[in-house]
């Protein structure tokens, strides 16, 4: 049985990772005032999906590190903390649990799958972070969080959509890079 196996970051690979990050967030910049103020859980997930998935599984192609979603939770985390430092845990705790998951089933991201699935559920694993904050921080009760139940279902399975439609991209892109020479 193969094990994760980690294996250090170089300068390179660390710069690159900011750089993805810098990109996803340009690229989710015009979206996030239009959710920021949303309440109901799981819209920002969903509104976010997308960006995130696809640029972070390049990121991820590029780096096939363990740990590098990681970094790349860490870094946009940072950014994000300038706006609502909650956001900077939001941020880390989803690309921990999303990378977790994904490397405790395919043990590396040379497999394209973990990569889909670490990159595609990423935004996801934002709602439950979301959702203990909302309830230690401002007192939300998930009752009050979830709203209309059917929204709700709809915004978790739009963002787990959204997230493996963005993945599916951004591998897509991927191999195009590697094919040229890029990656």
């Amino acid at each position: 049985m193969k094990k994760i196996e980690f294996k250090a970051f170089t300068i390179k690979d660390i710069v690159f990772l900011a750089v993805i990050t810098a990109v996803t967030l340009l690229a989710s910049g015009p979206i996030a005032p239009l959710v920021m103020t949303v309440t109901k859980l799981g819209a920002q997930a969903f509104a976010m999906a997308l960006p995130f998935a696809l640029f972070t599984s390049i990121g991820l192609r590029k780096v096939e590190k363990s740990g590098s979603l990681t970094v790349i939770g860490i870094f946009s985390g940072l950014v994000l903390l300038l706006m609502a430092p909650v956001m900077f845990f939001n941020q880390l705790i989803a690309s921990f649990l999303s990378e977790a998951v994904a490397l405790i089933l395919f043990k590396s991201y040379e497999n394209k799958k973990a990569v889909l699935f670490s990159a595609g559920l990423f935004s996801f694993f934002t709602i439950p972070t979301t959702a203990v904050v909302n309830i230690l921080v401002k007192g939300r009760t998930i009752i009050e969080q979830i709203g209309n139940p059917l929204t709700f279902i709809l915004f978790i399975l739009g963002a787990i959509a959204l997230g493996f439609i963005g993945a599916l991209i951004g591998n897509k892109i991927s191999d195009e890079l590697q094919k040229a020479g890029k990656l």
